[in-house]
């Protein structure tokens, strides 16, 4: 691959995926970015890389909160002799995403709602534009600095547009895409014009459970989400399931919580609730101590 697209002088590759590979990238006046290029020689393919850098776009323009900032894209083919035509997107370059520091989430329930109401409100950005964004994982989540305070959310190659027409979808029917642990039953099927916001919603559960877990829930099976000593070193778990994950993490796209405002509000309202009681919680989980002795 050449090393230079645009402005920009590329580096070590940060990732691949299935819409392109990630370079660290570096401008003549110091500016150091994550940069996704794309091979578009396909039309689809350039397609979707157009939408992708549209929709992230727009939202970077309106500052919306929660989603990564684009520095730079370019939506005109460069012809690249050896790679064909190519496009690309430049990011600031994250430290980590949520996919390498998933440990330092396991078992730390508020840490986690805190985090996950930062990835909500990204999510909420996007639905409010008419984007879904069907790739919601943990790759997807990133962070610009250690401190972990501002989950940013990121990769809208597979985005669908509320608004499209079938005459512009860039996914065909019987097409799956998304993340395979945590993608909504309608997008394994293939079933594109079933694709609501709800399916974020749906992955989002999934999102928390492993945030709080470190693994992989099955399916719809809630009865397996949290382990019985997990319940019994922290009951607030119970809530978190039966409140969120049951209201989530659904088969059916009409049962779930609808929207990713009203997600927050519930999440909020949790998280409230914790830290107001948070002695009382302290307090059955030192008994429970007392009594395992």
């Amino acid at each position: 691959m050449a090393n230079q697209i645009g402005p920009w002088k590329l580096g070590d590759r940060l990732g691949t995926g299935g819409q392109g590979a990630v370079f660290e990238g570096t401008r003549e006046e110091g500016t150091v970015a994550a940069v996704k290029v794309i091979n578009v020689t396909r039309p689809k393919k350039r397609a979707r890389f157009v939408r992708e850098i549209k929709t992230h776009a727009h939202l970077s323009e309106e500052n919306a909160a929660n989603i990564i900032p684009v520095i730079d894209h370019n939506l005109e083919e460069l012809q690249d002799p050896e790679n064909g035509v190519r496009g690309y997107i430049a990011m600031p370059r994250a430290v980590c995403s949520l996919d390498d520091r998933y440990d330092l989430y396991r078992h730390r329930t508020e840490l986690c709602l805190e985090t996950f109401l930062g990835i909500i409100n990204g999510v909420r950005s996007a639905h409010r534009v008419g984007a879904i964004h069907r790739d919601l994982k943990p790759a997807n989540i990133l962070f610009l600095d250690e401190s972990l305070r501002v989950p940013m959310v990121s990769d809208f190659g597979i985005c669908f547009l509320r608004e499209s027409s079938d005459s512009v979808r860039v996914t065909d029917e019987g097409e799956t895409v998304g993340a395979r642990f945590f993608m909504a039953p309608e997008q394994e099927r293939g079933d594109v014009t079933e694709v609501t916001p709800s399916a974020d919603i749906y992955a989002l559960g999934k999102l928390l459970h492993f945030m709080i877990t470190s693994r992989h829930l099955h399916r719809e099976k809630l009865s397996e989400a949290f382990r019985e000593e997990e319940l019994e070193s922290d009951q607030r778990l119970v809530l978190v399931r039966d409140e969120l994950l049951a209201r989530m993490v659904i088969e059916e796209p009409s049962g779930r919580i609808q929207s990713a405002e009203e997600l927050y509000t519930i999440t909020s309202e949790i998280l409230r609730s914790f830290r107001r009681h948070r002695s009382h919680w302290l307090a059955n989980l030192l008994r429970g101590f007392s009594h395992a002795r």
